[in-house]
């Protein structure tokens, strides 16, 4: 499979039946970073306007994990700048994804939590390996999952569902995701890519126009266009990201202890 065009953390490759591969490369874990996450908007845009790719699959490098969010590692540094920063960059990275005019879907081994899930809920199909494992668990860092999580989860699996899930912060598994219908497939461990690949073909040798249609007007018919939300969710972050449970979260999560929130709205800042 020859490489089109490769960056250091997103590679994209191009099949002879027209579908287009995104690989997350930054194994074990394919954590999100600004550079990655530049990266993969430019990839989308760029496939979006490519008369030869009719279909993409997006995946993660290795087996360990799809994708587990973001790099706490980096978030204390930009307290204060969230909203002009990552996450503004984050939402444009998920728009590309959730609009490219191209039928999506994402293949899916092993850990898939946090921005990662978020990510996965922007692909029109979900491919799941049966070691897979889900999850949105800002919660237990005193946050919320703030790349669309709020909207793409409820809309795919149902209000209630999603909203356990946030709530609580636990993991589920394949079996599970399959019947919440966060999973269209559950296949052997290793051949999500390869189920992937299959189903995308066959799309791709579809009318494209008629594609096309399906894709825009499902979209428009039965959601409401979630560009509106991706603003209404951009006023939460700095409130939520620069509170002290938010910041006590990711501290506690990198210094690896239990965090000490605060439980008085009126007061705690």
């Amino acid at each position: 499979m020859p490489v089109e065009y490769e960056n250091r953390l997103i590679l994209v490759e191009k099949r002879d039946s027209r579908v287009a591969v995104v690989t997350l490369n930054n194994p074990p874990m394919n954590l999100n970073s600004i550079p990655s996450m530049t990266e993969l908007g430019e990839a989308f845009r760029k496939l979006d306007g490519d008369p030869d790719a009719l279909a993409i699959v997006l995946t993660g490098s290795g087996t360990k994990a799809f994708n587990v969010g973001s790099d706490l590692t980096g978030f204390k540094a930009m307290h204060g700048n969230f909203k002009g920063r990552k996450f503004k960059m984050e939402t444009d990275m998920m728009n590309s994804i959730e609009f490219v005019s191209k039928p999506t879907i994402c293949a899916i081994e092993g850990y898939c939590m946090g921005g990662g899930l978020e990510l996965a809920c922007c692909c029109d199909i979900r491919i799941v390996a049966e070691n897979a494992v889900f999850a949105q668990p800002e919660i237990n860092l005193g946050l919320y999952p703030a790349s669309g999580g709020l909207y793409r989860l409820p809309r795919i699996i149902g209000y209630p569902q999603a909203l356990e899930m946030m709530y609580l912060g636990e993991s589920i598994n394949a079996a599970e995701a399959y019947r919440l219908g966060l999973a269209n497939k559950v296949v052997p461990s290793g051949t999500a890519v390869g189920k992937a690949l299959e189903m995308a073909e066959k799309i791709a040798g579809k009318a494209p126009n008629a594609i096309r249609v399906i894709k825009e007007g499902s979209r428009k018919m039965w959601l409401k266009d979630s560009k509106d939300n991706h603003y209404t969710n951009l006023e939460y972050i700095e409130g939520i990201f620069n509170h002290y449970n938010g910041m006590e979260g990711v501290d506690a999560f990198l210094e690896k202890r239990a965090p000490a929130f605060r439980y008085n709205p009126e007061t705690d800042g």
